[in-house]
């Protein structure tokens, strides 16, 4: 699967991070993210996932975000 540009253009990068939640724990988790601006894709929780499925899912979940503010441009 190809990962789209970020809207401002650069190339982003699927990163492990940490989430906290609403109720103060903190979590592990998979997101697209552009080391320019800063834009963040959705979260994919690491919970029940391997590396490779929650890059992928990562990367799924940016591509349909990136496709909504984009969505006539190419794959």
């Amino acid at each position: 699967m190809k990962k789209r540009k970020c809207t401002c253009g650069a190339e982003a990068e699927a990163r492990l991070q940490t989430s906290r939640l609403p109720d103060g724990r903190d979590v592990a988790v998979w997101r697209v993210v552009c080391p320019v601006c800063g834009q963040l894709g959705p979260a994919i929780p690491v919970e029940g996932r391997d590396e490779e499925t929650g890059k992928a899912e990562a990367l799924a979940a940016w591509n349909a975000m990136i496709a909504k503010v984009r969505p006539l441009e190419d794959e």
